[in-house]
């Protein structure tokens, strides 16, 4: 029993109360709970009554009889878990059919697409272009981003290209097609995570909540379209493959599953240049291998280097010279404009974001908690991703999604209510997106003030307290109190 008992995980604190007598004359109601679950769906809103010899993780139950009084499940049943869970499939469903909202992004998805599939070079030609020889396309897509060329990865362009030979000479149909792909992704991102903590319900709820039936994200990745959904389920995929068979500072990756790591992780480079740290953090957690390395190496070359080999120099030319928009307007680095006498983007900026990113990773290197002890590509993964997305001029609530990926596999701590808190600005001020009319004054005023006023603050104290919980070495949470179960009673036979 004693052997038994220090096996199992600690049971979620639930609040629970026995009902008063004059509120259960029938005696129908062993005990009373209040559990939110996904915020819509189709048994939001709605009480359900669930059986006491049904397990629901943190409540007592008694299957009908007292001799098992007190007994505390730890771990939810099956059918509790779906009630806690039902509605994300909903929420997927009809966010990835609803227009897209937040930005004009997937428009600009549609335009490269377009351009790539009539066969010119997206890194050469330019959605104005594109309208200049009448494509239907071209007379469809947004203006924003109308002169430049595309900055995404070869592999995004190859997505974009089968979404418009599926879509026609239709912007609707093309994004419809896109919404399609990155709902499936953040789907089996969900999934993943899912499986990945099945054994243990409180963290499996807590990675549900942090990516599955997260506002932030559903809005920032299926409602608003963007190909960011493509990358993280890639590279969350790839670190996730990245498994070792045992534990400990000297446990090596086999090659096999290096080399698929390799191959996913660098088709979520290829998506996006800025999760190429994923492939640094693959590399660090390969090295007690040199085959193990080799592997991993060799995939990512594979899955990387032909795309630009076909897109030609200018792919690679675009992301080199374009940093003309470096600092978007909820970046904190604009506080520091006017005290020191800048209208604008002070040149240099690029070094000073470059070493502040390198210092908060070193302290995140040195101060966060351990990560799962089967993953070693997480840990790293985390701290390189985090400080850049603390630190680095250029964000969007869109770029979260890897961060809110990996927090779910990594062990909780302070840094996710820092990177929730982080986010909430930001999103807010783009979650009206650009209509073809003009916002009353008002919402225009809010708008301004919390993308440009309040969001650079936010963003500007959470880079503070993540340093600040380092130095202190503060990101484990609040332990319960004394007195409340912290192991779940011995199960009567």
């Amino acid at each position: 029993e004693r052997l038994y008992a220090g096996r199992l995980p600690a049971p979620p604190a639930r609040q629970w109360q026995q009902p008063e007598p004059a509120a259960n004359e029938l005696g129908a109601w062993y005990v009373t709970t209040d559990i939110r679950g996904a915020a819509d769906g189709p048994l939001a809103g709605r009480r359900v009554a669930v059986k006491d010899n049904v397990a629901v993780a943190g409540v007592p139950m008694a299957n009908g009889s007292r001799t098992v009084d007190g007994y505390v499940p730890a771990r939810d049943a099956t059918v509790v878990t779906r009630l806690l869970a039902a509605g994300a499939v909903i929420a997927i469903a009809v966010l990835a059919v609803l227009p897209p909202g937040g930005s004009t992004d997937s428009l600009s998805y549609a335009a490269y697409g377009r351009i790539a599939l009539i066969g010119h070079n997206p890194y050469v030609m330019t959605p104005s272009q594109l309208r200049a020889i009448g494509d239907p396309i071209g007379r469809q897509t947004t203006r924003n981003w109308a002169v430049d060329p595309s900055l995404y990865g070869p592999v995004a362009i190859a997505v974009d290209w089968a979404a418009a030979k599926l879509g026609g000479t239709s912007i609707s149909h093309i994004v419809f097609w896109l919404k399609l792909l990155f709902a499936l992704c953040f789907g089996a991102i969900a999934l993943a995570l899912d499986r990945l903590w099945r054994g243990d319900p409180a963290a499996r709820a807590r990675a549900h909540l942090l990516w599955t039936v997260n506002p932030l994200m559903l809005w920032a990745v299926i409602g608003g379209d963007h190909i960011d959904g493509l990358g993280a389920g890639l590279g969350i995929a790839g670190l996730l493959v990245a498994r070792t068979a045992t534990a400990g500072p000297g446990a090596k990756i086999p090659p096999a599953r290096a080399l698929a790591a390799g191959l996913l992780v660098g088709a979520a480079i290829g998506v996006k240049a800025p999760y190429f740290p994923l492939g640094l953090a693959l590399a660090w957690s390969c090295r007690n291998s040199i085959k193990a390395v080799a592997a991993a190496g060799a995939g990512g070359v594979l899955a990387v280097v032909p795309g630009y080999v076909i897109a030609g120099p200018a792919a690679l030319s675009d992301l080199l010279r374009r940093s003309s928009n470096l600092v978007t307007f909820d970046s904190f680095w604009r506080l520091f404009y006017p005290p020191f006498g800048y209208d604008g983007m002070p040149r240099g900026l690029e070094l000073f974001a470059a070493l502040g990113c390198v210092a908060v990773a070193a302290l995140l290197a040195w101060r966060l908690p351990a990560g799962p002890p089967h993953l070693p590509a997480i840990r790293p993964a985390v701290v390189l991703m985090v400080a850049w997305l603390l630190v680095w001029p250029l964000q969007r609530p869109w770029y979260d999604a890897i961060a809110f990926c990996l927090l779910a596999v990594f062990g909780a701590s302070r840094l996710d209510w820092l990177m929730l808190v982080r986010a909430v600005p930001a999103a807010l001020a783009v979650a009206t997106g650009a209509g073809f009319e003009p916002h009353p004054l008002w919402l225009t005023q809010l708008i301004g003030f919390v993308g440009n006023d309040l969001s650079p603050w936010v963003r500007l104290g959470a880079a503070a307290a993540a340093v600040v919980l380092c130095v202190l070495g503060a990101w484990a949470l609040r332990q319960p109190r004394a007195g409340r179960p912290a192991v779940e009673p011995t199960a009567p036979t």
